[in-house]
């Protein structure tokens, strides 16, 4: 097991009351992402240290990766399938607890896998929710933070309610409109066809698990700094980001998908710096230099047009939950970054 993943959820498992999962059946999709590898962990760490009695069924598109290979040996169900096929036999399973979390989340990816990710958020969403009406089961819908599109200043942080500033025919709707269109059917089926749905919006998680090869600023910056040892940014810094730890967001997953008395919730961190300012930590942590030079570039068929300021209003799952302080930001940015050094065979601090 990963030693840094374990000790987080160690410490997490702590902080909430598992015990009506007992004897229950979670039914995880994208297992092998960031979310899906904390979630399991969580889960198999409560069945050892607490003999919680949780059962565990899996989907991935690929076979466990290495951080999940030692727990999918002797014990738990995976399937290593692609959820967009008709003839795709990993639903028969029945489950208590349904949490869809499979999708391409990093724009060059979804962009390159364009149908999947549309797919995955509607049609796969759908197939699930069935399963869910079929088995009585609870379904936590994985959304995200780009259903609001960019919202205007007036609406930053941004609550549930606010519907969203989104255009249909932009690049980045392939992801966003295909995650408005998952939350549409999660309503149609909790309020015409009897479906525990809920939804949570989900905004910039890091920590251990964000690989050098993902796209998404943190990792891009992690990249250069740790191989090159100089951070070059691509334009001023000065768009703000509001980061939440891995495993701060996978408690108020569990908390919501147990004890989540409402349909839709924000979860997201509370630690809002500006790229600069990440970039410049980054730095001070990794002992590299910040270039003064900005390297401007192509970007992906105008993917680069992304809010100037992303924070979610997490009031609601913050007092609905009485819960624990978030870990800080630079805590969670160390252990990022000793992770990766880990992994990656690199000298240690």
């Amino acid at each position: 097991m990963d030693r840094f993943i374990e000790q987080d959820c160690l410490e997490y498992i702590e902080k909430i009351d598992l015990t009506p999962l007992r004897g229950k059946t979670v039914y995880i999709t994208g297992a092998n992402g960031l979310i899906g590898t904390y979630v399991i962990y969580m889960l198999h760490l409560a069945n050892i240290i607490k003999n919680a009695g949780i059962n565990i069924v899996a989907v991935s598109k690929s076979p466990p990766g290495s951080h999940l290979k030692d727990i999918f040996k002797d014990r738990y169900t995976f399937y290593s399938a692609d959820l967009i096929r008709p003839d795709c036999n990993c639903f028969e399973e029945k489950a208590d607890y349904i949490i869809h979390g499979a999708t391409y989340a990093q724009p060059k990816k979804f962009i390159q896998n364009y149908m999947e990710t549309i797919h995955l958020n509607t049609t796969v969403t759908e197939r699930l929710l069935k399963k869910a009406k079929n088995d009585g089961a609870t379904l936590l819908f994985l959304s995200s933070s780009e259903v609001y599109g960019n919202p205007d200043e007036e609406h930053v942080p941004t609550g549930e309610d606010y519907p969203g500033l989104c255009s249909p025919v932009d690049v980045r709707a392939i992801y966003s409109e295909s995650k408005r269109m998952g939350e549409t059917l999660c309503f149609a089926y909790r309020n015409f066809e009897g479906v525990n749905a809920k939804i949570a919006r989900i905004s910039m998680t890091y920590g251990p698990g964000i690989g050098l090869k993902d796209e998404r600023v943190l990792a891009h910056f992690l990249r250069q700094a740790l191989y090159e040892k100089k951070i070059t940014m691509l334009d001023d810094g000065s768009k703000i980001r509001t980061f939440c730890y891995i495993a701060d967001c996978v408690l108020m997953l569990l908390y919501i998908m147990l004890y989540g008395k409402d349909f839709v919730y924000n979860v997201g961190g509370k630690d809002s710096i500006s790229i600069r300012s990440l970039a410049e930590e980054i730095c001070m942590l990794t002992g590299s230099t910040l270039s003064q030079e900005i390297a401007y570039k192509e970007n992906l068929q105008n993917v680069k047009v992304s809010p100037k300021l992303v924070k979610l209003d997490i009031t609601k799952v913050i007092t609905e939950f009485s819960l624990p302080p978030f870990k800080p930001f630079r805590e969670g940015l160390i252990r990022t970054i000793e992770w990766n050094k880990a992994v990656n065979g690199l000298s240690g601090f």
